[in-house]
């Protein structure tokens, strides 16, 4: 699992729904302060510097920050986390419900496919299994597994086989849950699949028109 991202709304020392105008007039202001042409030449400012920059870059452009924004909310978890005093089956299951509800707002195409996994094995940790097992609460952990198997919908499917682990040794002995799950799994493999010979599909589709188109021409 992967720390969590920096900061660079932080970095640039604005608000996270700052507008393009204002982090562009941000950055230029850091970027004169900390430049190492125009302030004294030391090893943090030649870093503090580069994040600038890095900063800028990711939040200036539309694709990036939207890509951003999404690993940021997700890496919340753990912050939120660590400020429950107590963790508890009904915590665990709110927060499987955030998660459906953000899940349903992202671009998926373009979605951090392993945020989400980071994600969801935070909700999934083996901490949090054992609090689950150990509270015995069927209805609540079959609650958990729908809300993950919805917010999973897209997720790619090289991140999925561990994860329906998980979902399976959560689910007990609910056979019915089980088949939902292997369902999603076989579901997953299958877009996999279908993506991975879509370029292939569509060069020997463009080849047999090209073929066609040639042989029409020197008919006619």
């Amino acid at each position: 699992m992967r720390g969590q991202p920096k900061d660079y709304y932080t970095i640039l020392e604005v608000h996270p729904s700052a507008t393009a105008q204002e982090i562009k007039k941000a950055y230029r202001k850091l970027a004169f302060k900390y430049h190492p042409d125009t302030s004294q030449h030391n090893t943090y400012t030649e870093i503090h510097f580069r994040e600038i920059q890095e900063a800028y870059d990711v939040l200036s452009d539309e694709v990036k920050r939207k890509r951003y924004d999404e690993e940021r909310w997700l890496s919340g978890m753990s912050s939120r986390a660590r400020h429950q005093h107590v963790i508890t089956p009904p915590w665990i299951l709110k927060e499987a419900q955030r998660l459906t509800r953000h899940m349903a707002t992202v671009d998926t195409y373009r979605m951090s496919h392993s945020a989400l996994s980071d994600y969801v094995f935070l909700l999934l940790s083996d901490s949090h299994m054992a609090i689950l097992q150990q509270a015995d609460d069927r209805d609540t952990n079959k609650e958990i597994v729908n809300e993950l198997l919805k917010a999973t919908s897209n997720l790619k499917y090289q991140y999925m086989d561990a994860i329906a682990a998980r979902l399976v040794q959560l689910s007990g002995a609910d056979n019915a849950l089980h088949a939902s799950i292997y369902a999603h799994v076989r579901n997953r493999r299958a877009e996999a699949t279908w993506e991975r010979y879509l370029p292939l599909i569509i060069a020997i589709i463009t080849l047999v028109l090209v073929v066609v188109m040639w042989w029409w021409g020197k008919r006619n």
